[in-house]
């Protein structure tokens, strides 16, 4: 193919954010340009992919800034039960699953979350017996910090056998009479590390699909922030990268622990195409402050970004004196280079906003979960003014991207931006309305922001940008917040090639599957 001819052009249709073109021509990954189709026919050749818009809208593909993959990976191979809200529910829909699920395998549901359900309170172990009488059975909490066990659980993992080893930090809940209810905190990986290994072709399918479910939502590109990732989790996502079975681009945070292996990481990261998204830290209020500023100088010393896990105003202070500190000990050069990101940012009262810009540090919030998770904020109206800030954050100068922490909430960036619009839960309720932000400014940090922060030419349609794309009914700036909630994906480009179009088998997404009409 000449070199000024188009690998596609998507043509007749709306630019978002570009009034005067109709059509984008795409070669090598790359967006050449936009403007009307007749403008841009010069660049149609033999070999040029044409796609017919006709009057849809062409716009950013989604950045996910925070995600856990292999967590939504498994969650959308398993039993998911975010939907229930009473416990009769909840324990309807184990019992209709274990019904299909062989005796004595391993169930495993995720999304209970005490907060949320019209008791109060989560499911009893006898109630999770009577519901799941012949499977081991692992009821994740919606946060991904507990989880709920039934008795054969409870014996497969040895936990009422005298002298088992559990995790620092570790809490099982027991009744009256000392016996376990079946509730655990703080334990979970190590639930994951006794549970019966995935096969790598288990991981490789359940891989696609949520792959396939994340370009069904627009998501072009996402950072999985996962603290237990090492050296070897990096090798697994850079070989099913390599591989095809995750079609978007990725970047891997590696946790705490692994600072010093970092270059090994960035070593199996480049191999299989990926980013090192940096170093993620946890538990800050378990460091004292001066190992926690060294370990955090010396990821920024190899040219690492570090994100902090900011939920609480306490984690907020320590993460940013931990960022003062390790500062001084770092050359300007690679302070200019990388990146210091507050993750969450759940709690941030006045004052912090201005604190927070003067560092320079980013936020990467969760506006999702004011819409998913709301019904549980709205029964503390003296935290609501705090929760998931944006607009104050960005009026005092704070640089913002967004992320879904899916499977927390669903990754769904659509509804993460209607929310970030309106302040408005599942319920209904409407929460810190003086945080709302515009359709822009909302779209904004899962597409330019994001990309940025992300260190991708992506998030923006420009001639030299990455072809990086979406295909939705409608312009997006052009909708009601509750039409852009509703809004669905008709087809997801990643570096100029479709890999999702919506209604088309997952099979037919391939580099030699002829899909369109020259």
């Amino acid at each position: 193919m000449a070199l000024d001819k188009a690998d596609m052009v998507l043509h007749e249709g709306v630019v978002s954010g570009h009034p005067g073109s109709d059509s984008i021509a795409v070669a090598d990954g790359i967006i050449l340009a936009h403007g009307t189709f007749a403008d841009l026919k010069p660049l149609v050749g033999p070999q040029t992919h044409l796609i017919r818009l006709a009057g849809r809208a062409v716009a950013p593909g989604f950045v996910d800034c925070h995600l856990h993959f292999m967590e939504g990976a498994a969650v959308a191979n398993g039993l998911n039960v975010v939907r229930c809200r009473t416990i009769g529910d909840l324990l309807a829909d184990l019992r209709l699953t274990a019904g299909k699920t062989p005796p004595g395998n391993w169930l495993r549901a995720f999304g209970c979350d005490e907060a949320l359900m019209h008791e109060r309170r989560g499911p009893t172990r006898a109630e999770l017996d009577a519901s799941v009488p012949r499977n081991p059975l692992r009821l994740r909490h919606q946060t991904l910090h507990a989880s709920w066990l039934n008795s054969r659980a409870i014996t497969a993992l040895g936990l009422e056998t005298a002298g088992v080893r559990l995790p620092d930090g570790a809490f099982l809940e027991r009744d009256p009479a000392g016996r376990l209810t079946g509730l655990t905190v703080g334990m979970d990986e190590w639930i994951s590390q006794h549970l019966p290994r995935v096969t790598a072709a288990e991981l490789e399918s359940r891989t696609r699909i949520y792959s396939r479910e994340l370009a069904a939502a627009g998501i072009t590109a996402f950072t999985d922030a996962t603290v237990r990732n090492g050296p070897d989790d990096v090798a697994t996502f850079a070989r099913l990268h390599t591989g095809g079975a995750i079609t978007q681009r990725v970047a891997v945070m590696i946790g705490q622990g692994h600072v010093d292996a970092a270059n090994i990481s960035r070593q199996a990261a480049e191999s299989g195409g990926l980013h090192l998204g940096g170093v993620k830290f946890t538990d800050l209020a378990r460091w004292d402050p001066p190992p926690l500023a060294r370990r955090v100088a010396r990821a920024l010393a190899q040219g690492l970004d570090v994100a902090f896990h900011v939920t609480e105003v306490d984690e907020l202070e320590i993460a940013l004196d931990a960022i003062r500190s390790a500062r001084r000990d770092v050359n300007q050069r690679t302070l200019e280079t990388t990146v210091c990101r507050i993750e969450h940012g759940g709690m941030i009262p006045d004052g912090y906003p201005e604190r927070i810009a003067a560092l320079g540090v980013w936020v990467v919030s969760n506006p999702g979960f004011i819409h998913y998770r709301g019904p549980k904020y709205a029964a503390e109206p003296g935290l609501v003014p705090y929760l998931y800030r944006a607009r104050s954050l960005l009026e005092a100068g704070v640089q913002m991207a967004a992320g879904s922490d899916a499977p927390v909430t669903p990754a769904k960036p659509l509804s993460a931006i209607a929310a970030a619009i309106t302040r408005f839960s599942i319920d209904g309720d409407e929460l810190a309305p003086a945080e709302r932000i515009s359709i822009p400014q909302a779209f904004d940090l899962f597409t330019r922001s994001a990309a940025r922060l992300s260190r991708l030419n992506a998030g923006e349609i420009a001639p030299g940008s990455a072809a990086d794309l979406i295909v939705v009914p409608a312009d997006p700036f052009t909708l009601t917040p509750t039409e852009i909630h509703n809004l669905v994906v008709d087809m997801t480009i990643v570096n100029g090639h479709p890999i999702y179009e919506r209604g088309r088998p997952a099979v037919a997404q391939s580099d030699i599957a002829n899909l369109y009409s020259p």
